[in-house]
Parts: structure tokens; sequence; C-alpha cells
């Protein structure tokens, strides 16, 4: 049986309370959702850097934090590696002197042989020697990782690592975490409040809104089927509700912004709904829409579908999605 990090977590904040439960397998799940939910304090409780109201937290079998008997081991005696969302390198120390500071009990044969070992597996072997402020933000952090995983942690918690990227390096150095992320066999926990790069990192996303867990699944399955309308727009679906009609209790039906086709007049079928286009965004050659009325969705259309059919901010359509491209949620 592989490692396992199950939690649940009780902590008291000003506007909300955190009341988060999550089983992480040998598996990357990224916690996600918007900024201020309770993401980056569940992973401070969970290392053991603040204090919890109440809970208990496992991992591997043995207890780190349990509420109901007091027990809290520190943080040093948890093994879990840390990677903040600044890095926290030290800049008055080289890259092999930053990787080796959680190592500060081993011999110093051993901490070398460790060190050397991570710079070499994290490909960053060739700046042992610099200073950590020449670097890129991409070597700063694979330097913080090495550091998190050099002392071979039983898991791994990272808080937001692509935020402090620019975007010109972003894409190559998230495909490079996740490559390192996908060799480790521990349980691992990201935070992020980026749609794509939870889907491209994690083998499972926990969404989380105001303290709690709403949901927890594939990427995939999220969008196919959410759980609530927090879990479609933050996935990019659409959930709607529809009432009671003919006999027929209410229904909620899901279905991707693609699949909306957009009509100056009205088309017939069960799906189809006059709505404003409240907000269009362009990307590349697709463009994004948000409309509201009745019902709020999104919808995709190519860039040149909207210039032929004259479409405008503001502008009252018709919006409509066939039978075949709705999923039905209830039961």
């Amino acid at each position: 049986m592989g490692a396992l990090l199950s939690f649940r977590l009780r902590k008291r904040l000003p506007d909300f309370t955190i009341d988060a439960a999550l089983d992480v397998g040998n598996e990357v799940v990224v916690l996600a959702g918007r900024s201020g939910c309770g993401k980056t304090t569940t992973l401070n409780g969970l290392a053991g850097l603040i204090d919890l109201d109440g809970g208990a937290i496992r991992l591997d079998g043995e207890t780190l934090y349990d509420g109901a008997t007091g027990l809290s081991l520190p943080p040093e005696r948890r093994g879990i590696g840390y990677l903040f969302q600044s890095y926290a390198l030290f800049p008055h120390l080289n890259v092999a002197d930053n990787v080796a500071y959680g190592l500060f009990s081993f011999p110093a044969a051993e901490r070398a042989r460790r060190v050397t070992a991570m710079l070499e597996r994290l490909r960053i072997a060739h700046l042992r020697g610099a200073r950590t402020t020449t670097l890129s933000g991409g070597e700063r952090q694979r330097v913080a990782l090495a550091r998190a995983l050099v002392t071979e942690p039983r898991a791994l918690l990272l808080d937001e690592p692509l935020s402090a990227l620019d975007i010109s390096s972003r894409a190559h150095v998230r495909a490079e975490l996740r490559r390192i992320l996908r060799s480790l066999t521990i349980p691992t926990l990201v935070v992020s409040h980026d749609v794509e790069d939870a889907c491209f990192l994690g083998d499972r996303i926990a969404i989380m809104d105001a303290g709690r867990i709403v949901q927890a699944d594939t990427p995939q399955a999220l969008a196919a089927y959410p759980a609530a309308h927090f879990v479609a727009t933050f996935i990019g679906s659409n959930l709607v509700e529809l009432p009671a009609q003919e006999g027929r209790a209410p229904r909620r039906i899901a279905f991707d912004p693609w699949r909306v086709r957009i009509a100056h007049e009205p088309r017939s079928g069960t799906y189809s709904w006059r709505l404003r286009i409240a907000d269009a965004s362009q990307s590349g050659g697709t463009m994004r829409l948000q409309l509201e009325g009745g019902v709020a969705i999104a919808a995709e259309m190519p860039l040149e579908i909207w210039r032929r059919e004259g479409l405008n901010i503001d502008m009252e359509v018709y919006a409509y999605v066939e039978g075949s491209d709705v999923r039905e949620l209830d039961g």
C-alpha cells in the first residue's frame, strides 16, 4: 500500500472557518480556488506552522496532529517538505548551501552526497556555487524544490509554485515542474488559483471555497460533472438548473462552453435561452463570451463567427445547446 496523507483541519479565521478534509495518495493533488479561500492556511496547518482548532492529520500511518488529544508534532518531526510561494531562499548563501540547509544534523559526507545527488536530479548541478540572487525565476524554483526534497520527506507541499514567474518562462518551468512531480512517489499537495496550472499539474483537483473542499476529482470529471456553480465556473464548464415542468422535477445539467451556439433568432428545443452578452474576450482565434439573463453561462466561438455575425457586448442573442451535448447531473 502506498503512502497516504489523510487530514481534516479546522481553523477559525476572521471571515470564515476552514473545515477541510482530504485523502492524498502517491499522487499530485492541486488545492485550487480563489485567493483568500484558505488554501495556504491549510498547507501551513499540515506543516505545523500554525495552531489549529481541531481535526486530525495522519501521514503514512503516523498521527501528526490530533485535536482531540492535543497531540501536535513540531514541523521538523512531521517529515513534510514545503516549497513556499516566495521560495524563501537565503541570499547570502550559494545554491549548494541553500539546499543543504535542512541537513544540519547529518554528517558532512552525507550532506554533501545528498546535495550533489539532488542538484543532479533537478538538473542544476552547474549552479551549485552561484548566489541565488543571480538566478532566474525557474532556477530559484528548482533550488527551493531541491531544498524541500533533499531531506527525503514523506509528503510534499507547494504553495503557488508558479506565481513568481514571468509569462515568458512560465510554460517551460511548469513543464519541468510537472516532470519532477511525476517522478516522486509521495503524496504531493500543490496550491494554485490558476485553472490552467491546476489542470496541467494535478492528477486530481480539490476545489476549495470559503474554507471547504467543494469537490475533488480529475480535471475531466470536474468539467463533465461539476457539483456546484463555483466548481463549474472555476473549471470552465457550465452548470444550469432547469425549473420543474410538465410533471418533471427540477434538473441540473452541465455542458461545455464550446458546445453553445449563438443565433439572432429563437431556436426550438429545451436548451435555449434569450441572453445578453455581458462580456467578451479574445484568446488567439477564439472568443469567450459571458452570457447573462435567465441563466448565466459561458460560450466559446471562433473569432471569424463573432465578426461575421456582428456580435457585440450588451447585444441580446439566443443561446442554445443540442440535447446530445448536455450531461444530466441529477441521479
